[in-house]
């Protein structure tokens, strides 16, 4: 089931130069997200934490890429599946910091395992932290993220209050996945809207669909941001767009 891959260096807006590191086996995740960009169906819906592959295995590849292409800005640690599952990652991070201290760590995270003391404490070792919240709401939570019976909604938005009261200067930034009909409408956005001041991430961003299932999962269109700029109007957290211009 191991599964290993880099991608890059490529430059990003915010990070500069972005080695992605990718560990999980594919769709191996807690969540089945209908927008997912690695496809919908997850393989293994799973809250388990294991051991994909040796810490030394993963250690050892990003050697061998840094020796020909050079030290990153950014080290995107990330995965085809939910990266937190991956048990190796706290010794994969401080592995990381140890050896690049000049080059920052990011992940990407749909959040449901920070309930976890532990898990908190290994993806503090990133900085910006980067996580999934598309709602604030049950329905739109089970219908876009069709998540494992063990996790939840409510217990999602205490991971992220939790972790953001423990962090010491890394900074959290939430992204949001928005779907026509789903999670587009004002009354989804006040919810979202009161959840992230109690959360309190130091940027919110708004993106738009990967994917296009007629029926189920169609982006927002370009005018969507004047929605949300007049629903969050007195929201005082930075707010970066990332939607399709029309």
């Amino acid at each position: 089931m191991s599964h290993l891959e880099l991608s890059g260096p490529n430059q990003h807006p915010l990070l500069g130069s972005v080695l992605g590191v990718d560990f999980s086996p594919k769709k191996v995740c807690s969540y089945d997200c209908v927008y997912c960009g690695v496809g919908m169906n997850t393989t293994r819906k799973t809250m388990e934490r294991e051991m994909f592959l040796p810490v030394s295995e993963v250690l050892d590849a990003i050697e061998r890429h840094v020796n020909e292409h050079g030290i990153p800005d950014t080290f995107f640690l990330t995965g085809s599946g939910e990266p937190m599952l991956y048990a190796g990652f706290g010794e994969m991070a401080e592995g990381l910091k140890q050896r690049y201290s000049s080059a920052a760590r990011t992940v990407y995270t749909n959040g449901s395992l920070l309930p976890d003391p532990q898990v908190r404490a290994e993806i503090a070792l990133c900085d910006p932290i980067q996580a999934n919240l598309d709602g604030a709401d049950e329905a739109g939570f089970l219908r876009l993220a069709r998540p494992h019976r063990e996790t939840s909604l409510a217990d999602r938005i205490e991971g992220y209050k939790a972790l953001k009261a423990e962090l010491d200067g890394q900074r959290l930034w939430l992204h949001g996945v928005f779907v026509k009909g789903v999670n587009d409408d004002p009354e989804s956005l006040r919810h979202l809207g009161e959840a992230l001041r109690e959360i309190g991430p130091d940027l919110y961003i708004v993106r738009v669909s990967p994917r296009v299932i007629e029926g189920l999962c169609e982006p927002v269109e370009a005018s969507f941001q004047t929605v949300v700029e007049d629903a969050w109007k007195d929201l005082e957290i930075p707010i970066r767009f990332a939607l399709p211009r029309g």
